[in-house]
């Protein structure tokens, strides 16, 4: 077969070499395509060296070759395994100082890529290997788990790049996935009536606690009393490791609730070094032990749903979580004149709008 009619760019390259120019990082790549197979293969950067194996290949030169041995269609073993690859990152992700919650997040998304590409050579993973991969999860609903996984993958590939196991990066040019929030915003007036079903005094303490102080769930259980001195609360958040000193005084005219008064309620019979505590022995939670992540989220659906049954509500398939508190506690602040940036720990104010975004939940008042 005949090869292509050449390029004006590519007349000084042997037949079935092509060279193509990376719009963003000006780089020039090369590439063979088998005239009887169609296959093309990546030959990086180097011109000589491409053009050395494309001559080799199309005159089947015996004594080099190399790319004449990848043109035959019996699967040889991969030279640099995408899962040998993933064993180093992982390594080098470890030691990045990260939550241990952010860790063991990225190890199980290790996993996932290296059962998807763990045999296939670094360098044949290319975009449209990735887009097809990250296109899928997107038809499959999964559209945030998408953009983690493309934000993962770009890094995995930086990563190699610097190491020397590949030369390009074939998820920089594939796009993000669009993704639609769709849980609902809890609003004040909910919050009000959730309040009101939550039978456990730990759980009123832990909603009181997430609404004048906007933290995550995590932050709210791993509290203390030791952390309140000097007339502040001081929190470690275990996500970003961000050093936040909230003022005991802190209150919310909206619920009548002062953070220093709280913390007051959160001392009963029991001792325990928690704010957030059980009160009594239950099952294998002994009393003063703190509560369990998934027990907060469960009790927190409960309350939720019998709110919601009383007052003949349709919260529909994605009702709001405990973490909706903090979006909550944003807005609900920023009314009463506090900047809630501070208070929710981030660096930029556009995370902090998306919190202070009601998402049409709620009225907007006009004088």
């Amino acid at each position: 077969m005949a090869p292509r009619p050449r390029n004006p760019g590519s007349k000084d390259l042997p037949p079935n070499l092509y060279k193509k120019k990376d719009s963003r990082s000006g780089v020039t790549y090369f590439t063979y395509r088998d005239p009887v197979s169609g296959r093309v293969f990546g030959l990086g950067k180097d011109k000589e060296a491409a053009i050395r194996e494309a001559m080799a290949a199309n005159f089947a030169d015996t004594v080099r070759p190399t790319l004449t041995e990848r043109i035959i269609e019996t699967k040889q073993p991969a030279a640099r395994p995408f899962g040998g690859w993933i064993e180093e990152y992982r390594l080098i992700y470890k030691e990045r100082g990260l939550a241990a919650s952010s860790v063991r997040t990225a190890l199980m998304r290790l996993t996932r890529l290296d059962a998807e590409f763990g045999k296939t050579d670094i360098r044949d993973v290319s975009t449209m290997v990735i887009a097809n991969y990250l296109g899928g999860l997107a038809k499959e609903g999964k559209a945030q788990m998408a953009r983690a996984m493309r934000s993962l993958l770009r890094d995995v590939f930086m990563e190699a790049m610097a190491a020397g196991w590949t030369d390009v990066n074939p998820v920089e040019v594939t796009k993000a996935a669009r993704v639609t929030i769709k849980r609902e915003r809890l609003t004040l007036d909910l919050w009000k009536e959730i309040y009101k079903e939550a039978k456990q005094p730990w759980l009123k303490r832990a909603m009181e606690l997430a609404v004048l102080t906007g933290q995550r769930r995590e932050d709210i259980a791993s509290m203390v009393f030791k952390d309140e001195h000097d007339g502040y609360l001081h929190v470690v958040q275990s996500k970003t490791k961000a050093r936040l000193r909230i003022s005991t005084s802190i209150r919310l005219a909206s619920l009548g609730l002062e953070l220093g008064a709280v913390i007051k309620q959160c001392r009963d019979r029991v001792l325990s070094q928690h704010l957030v505590h059980h009160s009594r022995t239950v099952s294998r939670a002994k009393a003063g032990s703190p509560i369990m992540l998934d027990t907060i989220s469960k009790e927190f659906s409960s309350a939720r749903k019998r709110a919601a049954a009383r007052l003949g509500l349709d919260l529909g398939k994605t009702p709001p979580t405990f973490h909706e508190m903090r979006s909550l506690a944003a807005r609900l602040h920023a009314a009463e004149g506090r900047d809630p940036q501070m208070l929710l720990g981030h660096r930029s104010a556009r995370m902090t709008d998306l919190y202070r975004d009601s998402r049409g939940a709620e009225w907007i008042d006009v004088a």
